[in-house]
């Protein structure tokens, strides 16, 4: 029987464990290469798909046979352009806000400063609206400086808005003499109607913007909103509603009916209803087409406005002027009226650029309402009644109605959807 050498067999045995754990590793070395690799073609991906999002189409130099037509390319569309906004509101809405406040603010202050003693002598309301163009203009030169982040870029600016298209300059005198002309049939209107009739009868503005702007803009309105431009109308003629003639209606009758004062005043009405909803809309309209900015344009509407002043204040109160000066009456109430008329001025020029025409008519109507409510609070002149409450919740459910559209709830019980 053959002895085996027990050294023999424990070397042989250790080879074997040697030649296994250096085949093991060697296993495990392949894994790890092939784990890299896939590990780097991973990346090369990656850096290939990145490349197609930023639009780089060379071929990725560390791994043949990968190419960009390999992987879909992303398609990057560009980000549409943030709405304007004014602390966190869009201007669309914070213009009608802020010039529904100046409204009012406006009236309370004329209100005051008509309240002067009797030894004082009066302003001339010509020339409070002459230097309002005047402010205005100067404002938006300020505001021009201010864009062109130098006065050297703003005078450029300014000449070539001014000199390379003199035809779109001169457009801007049309709305500037249309407003003059609405002015003195304002005047004409209040000698031959009373202020709450006046009132009532010029809220058809709202019913003339709205048609001109479908005629002058291409605009379409759906049915919600004609609705809701009736709507507004019967609101603020509840408000404005003479209640005289509703304590007393035979009143009119015993006084002799409608005579042919009423008449040329309601035309006189008519015709302002008119100019004024197509100088909006023909403002609104400059302002699209034009590359000039808004404030340029206010710039040229103050400075053909100045001159229109200018022109009826001589022409209407010229002999008063010669007597006791241009600046006969003015106090601080006086000056507080023209800044506040200025600012209005130019909020009308923001509004008209990112809200439109007709919206600015509910601005005003809900600056009526504000007006009488402020009146009623602080100058103690006015009590709300009945017809005053109905008119507000007319005319706030108007302006929602005009701005959002029919509530879901609503259209969907009427089987419809919601006109926006």
């Amino acid at each position: 029987m053959t002895s085996v050498d027990p050294v023999v067999v424990g070397a042989a045995g250790r080879d074997e464990d040697l030649e296994g754990a250096e085949g093991k590793q060697e296993e495990d070395h392949e894994d790890i290469l092939e784990s890299n690799e896939n590990t780097r073609i991973m990346e090369e991906h990656k850096e290939i798909e990145l490349a197609n999002e930023n639009g780089h189409t060379e071929e990725s130099p560390m791994k043949e046979g990968v190419r960009d037509g390999d992987l879909p390319k992303i398609e990057v569309k560009a980000a549409p352009e943030p709405e304007a906004t004014l602390c966190g509101i869009p201007m669309k809405w914070m213009s009608l806000i802020l010039l529904t406040v100046q409204t009012s603010g406006q009236a309370l202050l004329i209100r005051w400063s008509k309240s002067q003693k009797g030894t004082e002598t009066p302003y001339l309301s010509s020339t409070v609206v002459f230097w309002t163009e005047v402010l205005k203009t100067v404002c938006s030169l300020g505001l021009v400086v201010m864009e062109s982040e130098s006065v050297a870029d703003a005078a450029k600016t300014l000449t070539h808005h001014f000199t390379d298209n003199p035809c779109e300059v001169m457009k801007a005198g049309v709305p500037a003499l249309i407003y003059t002309i609405q002015n003195n049939l304002m005047f004409y209107s209040f000698d031959k109607l009373s202020a709450p009739v006046q009132q009532v009868l010029y809220q058809m503005k709202i019913l003339t913007t709205a048609g001109l702007g479908v005629l002058m803009l291409g605009k379409s309105l759906t049915a919600t909103k004609w609705g809701s431009c009736f709507l507004l109308a019967a609101g603020v003629a509840f408000v404005e509603w003479p209640r005289d003639a509703l304590q007393a209606p035979g009143a009119a009758a015993a006084a002799g009916g409608v005579g042919a004062d009423q008449i040329k005043g309601f035309v006189a009405v008519l015709l302002a209803c008119f100019t004024s909803g197509f100088a909006a809309v023909f403002i609104q309209k400059m302002l699209q087409q034009t590359t000039a900015s808004i404030w340029v344009r206010n710039i040229q509407f103050g400075l053909f406005g100045s001159i229109m002043g200018l022109l009826v204040a001589l022409g209407s109160d010229g002999q008063k002027i010669l007597k006791d000066g241009f600046l006969q009456g003015y106090n601080i109430r006086v000056v507080s009226v023209i800044a506040m008329n200025a600012i209005g001025g130019l909020l009308c020029a923001v509004m008209l650029k990112y809200a439109g025409a007709t919206l600015g008519c509910f601005s005003t109507a809900m600056s009526i309402i504000l007006t009488c409510v402020c009146s009623w609070l602080f100058l103690q002149d006015f009590t709300p009644d009945s017809l005053f409450l109905l008119g507000t919740f007319l005319a706030i459910a108007a302006s929602l109605l005009f701005g959002l559209g029919l509530p879901e709830w609503l259209t969907g019980r009427c089987g419809g959807t919601a006109s926006k």
